[in-house]
């Protein structure tokens, strides 16, 4: 069911890079170090590979090197060891700077002004200097991102964000001085707002150069090969050979070249990699591989391998919620009118909200770790934090997330039961009532969770009180045909978001959504919790600045929706697990592709290793955003 456009993974992609903050991975401060300086252990019994060679396998290849094109995931993963941005985001998805070294805001927040890096180098494939880097390489991108000429996937962080970026998109006006993007000096640029932003920083890592001669000489074939492109990350792309292998080999000249451990990446190319990686790493060829669901359950009953196969962090890109559909339009057979009556009864939403068990239908999607995938909150836990607390920890949403069970409650649902049934069947309210359940057959396990949800909620609340009904839906365009147009009653839904704010998680219920439909539900009641909750958003918006007065407001608004039951909030995303001879906990978000801070280990991390890490990564996050 999930459908991730290009430009989420793209900013994903740019904005999620590891910090320059020396020591910060999960324990790496307790290495020790040999007299050459060379790490060799680290914490919980790890040990670092004498040869810091990296070997991977992918089986999808780039099709352009140029990082500023509309390419796809593919594309910015072949370059993304090879370029920052203005700013980074650490592991702790704390804003860091990159190659800007400071910035500044104006008093109205419209006006950021960053200073760059002085005696920058961009080098070639061979490590040799060519140029020195400049502001005016960022505003060189910027023009020919905006032009409308070159069909940029990027220009979503330019248009609606930038002064008068939207106009020169257009085609309005031909004139890039008109934009808000500007070299001040060769080491300033200064970036003008449509308005105050109080995220702008997160789309700060998309703000990416590129050495002007070169780029201005090659034009539509800059980043035609390894070659057409110079570099100005961690690393520098040594061999492009399509189809057959990338190496990439660490660029001495790089700002924060301590920082970077591994001396060489060899990627090596193989269409069949999803599948044969697993065996390529037992056998030493290549140093992290995917576990995926079709061959975990032998992986984990294996005495050969079960003690090396690691879970992923929670994919918090990514939210899942149960939806009631407030603008029902499936078939007639299905009660649409019944069930609208229904769901127009909170204490009916509150005994699903406090009756679904999370736990008992994620363990259809990972047996071994389903209590990571929880959640009771819509914006996920460790996506924003202000003033050294998680979003989830501040004003109204703090009662909510520190509720057991992840606001599982059998008692409590019966008990809401009950007084919905007296109520609705004064209403003249039809028993059982039917919950159409579709679901997309091809989602791995879903067939299977929304069976689970069905017997479990049945098995609670009783058949004569509740009838879910489960229907497959298309193969494809199940969005299009399915949610988009309301037809199901009761489904899990979900939505990514990029932003570093509680405003990120808005877009589904927001006015005009085509999912929730929360907007247009027809029962006065609930438009009256949807007029409250619609103004405690716009109070929310009114703060313009990252602060705890912007945070409690938007924790106000989200405890409003969930007190009242108007969707069940879910779990988060989950990604493959693993093998690896790497330790995660070195590295940035666990939606990267780049290998800034981490080593290669001498023998693949092991389960217990990992908890271990994990939990002194849960402990410095704490202390860095207290900073």
């Amino acid at each position: 069911m999930k459908s991730k456009r290009k430009g989420i993974a793209f900013l994903l992609a740019c904005v999620m890079i590891l910090s320059a903050v020396a020591g910060c991975s999960g324990g790496a401060d307790k290495a020790k170090d040999t007299s050459e300086g060379q790490v060799t252990q680290g914490p919980h019994g790890i040990e670092y590979a004498a040869d810091q060679t990296l070997h991977t396998v992918y089986s999808s290849e780039a099709t352009s090197l140029n990082p500023f094109a509309d390419g796809s995931a593919n594309d910015w993963e072949a370059v993304s060891n090879c370029i920052d941005g203005l700013v980074e985001v650490d592991q702790y998805k704390n804003t860091v700077p990159s190659l800007a070294e400071s910035w500044t805001v104006s008093d109205d927040g419209t006006v950021y002004t960053f200073k760059i890096r002085k005696g920058l180098q961009w080098v070639d494939a061979e490590g040799n200097p060519m140029g020195e880097l400049t502001a005016k390489d960022f505003v060189t991108v910027a023009n020919w991102i905006c032009d409308p000429a070159n069909a940029s996937g990027s220009t979503l962080y330019f248009s609606g964000i930038v002064k008068g970026a939207k106009d020169f998109i257009a085609g309005k006006t031909k004139d890039f001085s008109t934009v808000g993007f500007k070299a001040v000096d060769d080491n300033t640029l200064q970036i003008t707002l449509e308005g105050p932003l109080p995220y702008f920083l997160s789309y700060c890592g998309s703000y990416m150069p590129a050495y002007t001669p070169l780029f201005e000489k090659l034009g539509s074939k800059y980043g035609a090969d390894n070659n057409s492109m110079y570099y100005i990350g961690a690393y520098r792309m040594t061999t492009f050979a399509p189809q057959s292998k990338r190496v990439y080999e660490k660029n001495d000249s790089y700002w924060d070249s301590k920082n970077v451990h591994i001396k060489k990446i060899i990627s090596t190319y193989n269409a069949e990699a999803p599948t044969l990686a697993p065996e390529m790493f037992l056998r030493g060829e290549v140093d992290k591989a995917p576990i995926s669901t079709d061959i975990l359950d032998q992986w984990m009953k294996d005495s050969k391998t079960k003690d090396i196969v690691i879970p992923s962090l929670p994919d918090t890109t990514y939210m899942f919620y149960y939806a009631f559909n407030y603008m029902p339009k499936f078939d007639q057979k299905y009660e649409p009118d019944n069930w609208n009556k229904a769901i127009s009864n909170e204490n009916f939403r509150q005994s699903l909200y406090w009756g679904l068990d999370r736990y008992k239908a994620l363990l259809t999607k990972d047996p071994y770790n389903a209590q990571m995938l929880q959640s009771n909150s819509v914006t996920p836990k460790d996506w924003c934090s202000v003033d050294g607390k998680d979003y989830t920890e501040i004003g109204d949403m703090a009662a909510i997330t520190s509720r057991p069970n992840y606001s599982f409650d059998s008692q409590k649902a019966l008990d809401y039961k009950e007084k919905a049934k007296k109520e609705l069947e004064a209403e003249g309210v039809t028993f059982p009532i039917k919950m159409l359940m579709p679901y997309n057959p091809t989602t791995t396990y879903w067939a299977k969770e929304v069976q689970v949800v069905k017997q479990q909620l049945t098995a609670l609340l009783g058949s004569d009180y509740i009838e879910p009904i489960l229907e497959a839906g298309p193969s494809t365009g199940f969005l299009s045909s399915v949610r988009r147009t309301g037809d199901y009653a009761f489904m899990k839904c979900n939505n990514g978001a990029t932003i570093a704010d509680p405003a990120a998680w808005l877009p589904a219920f927001a006015k005009g959504n085509n999912w929730t439909f929360l907007d247009q539900a027809t029962d006065p009641a609930v438009k009256s919790l949807m007029d409250q909750y619609y103004a405690m958003v716009d109070d929310a918006n009114s703060v313009y600045t990252k602060s705890t007065e912007r945070y409690e407001k938007f924790a106000k608004a989200e405890a409003f929706l969930l007190n009242h039951a108007l969707v069940i909030p879910y779990s988060t995303d989950n990604k493959d697990y693993m093998v690896e001879r790497l330790n995660p906990f070195e590295a940035e978000d666990s939606t990267s592709v780049r290998f800034k801070y981490q080593r290669v280990l001498s023998k693949p991390l092991t389960k217990d290793q990992w908890s271990a890490l994990y939990k002194d990564w849960q402990t410095a996050k704490e202390k860095s955003i207290q900073k």
